[in-house]
């Protein structure tokens, strides 16, 4: 091969490598927000309409100095409740007070309520202690395989259960109880025990863990997200699953794996209306 032609061809794999950069700096830097809207009987009176603006999978990252425009965006949102679905923090970087911060200032914006991620689990017994005690204290409430109720008119019941308690007797546990007709909400951090919040009979489940699949193709979806392997099958979204309807979201950051392609971090929001699921 001629030196100019080489010459050439290396220019030309040099100017697509520089056009790319702004494109993948889009894809893991714009935030977008979703609207899902979950139908169910059991939301009447006040709960028509309220809405639940979830953060999952932060990972520490912020948008913005103080994470001004996340939390701009969840202002935006004008929730009637905001839930943490896990990896606030990463435990291959544990700073605590950069995670406890940004959960302090969406506290602000709404009723707060958070759930434990894989990576909050990896830290020692006494960091995560120590993390939960200061999330309290910011204005967060910590769910820990338990439920509370809301009085909103009708009122619902929001359980939260550890990212590895999803799939055991806990859950089923926590719903043995429940009035008949109440709406029950779970927070749970990951969307593989899909079938296991099935038949506990859980209305609503709001998780994240899956990161999207990482990279996105149209027509395909995610291509991997741990727990589920190659091309998993709960990434983004909606998903009915007989009588419990679970809402994944693509979360906010990034951990071990630090790029995402068609999969932009992401802040979600659920209308409840009422009417047939």
């Amino acid at each position: 091969m001629k030196k100019a032609t080489i010459a050439v061809l290396a220019a030309a794999g040099t100017a697509a490598a520089a056009a790319s950069v702004p494109y993948f700096y889009r894809q893991n830097t714009d935030l977008t927000a979703s609207h899902y809207v979950f139908r169910s009987p059991k939301v009447k009176g006040a709960l028509e309409g309220f809405r639940i603006t979830q953060v999952s999978d932060l990972h520490n990252r912020q948008y913005g100095r103080d994470n001004c425009r996340l939390l701009a965006l969840a202002e935006a949102q004008l929730p009637d409740l905001l839930v943490i679905t896990g990896d606030l923090t990463d435990s291959y970087h544990t700073d605590l007070d950069k995670a406890l911060d940004s959960a302090a200032r969406l506290a602000k914006l709404a009723p707060c309520y958070y759930v434990n991620g894989n990576h909050e689990q990896r830290m020692s017994r006494e960091r995560q202690e120590e993390f939960y005690r200061r999330l309290e204290q910011a204005g967060v409430t910590v769910l820990r395989n338990e439920a509370v109720v809301l009085g909103l008119g009708e009122g619902f019941r929001l359980l939260g259960v550890d990212c590895s308690q999803g799939r055991t007797e806990t859950l089923r546990e926590l719903m043995r109880d429940r009035p008949a007709g109440e709406l029950n909400i779970l927070l749970s951090h990951k969307p593989h025990y899909a079938k296991y919040y099935e038949q506990a009979g859980v209305d609503l489940v709001l998780a994240g863990h899956a990161h999207g699949g990482q990279w996105r193709l149209p027509g395909v979806g995610g291509l991997f997200a741990p727990g589920q392997g190659p091309l998993p099958k709960y990434t983004a979204g909606m998903y009915r699953l007989g009588n419990t309807v679970m809402c994944v979201s693509r979360g906010l950051g990034n951990s071990s794996f630090p790029l995402r392609i068609e999969n932009k971090p992401e802040l979600v929001t659920v209308t409840l209306r009422g009417g047939i699921k």
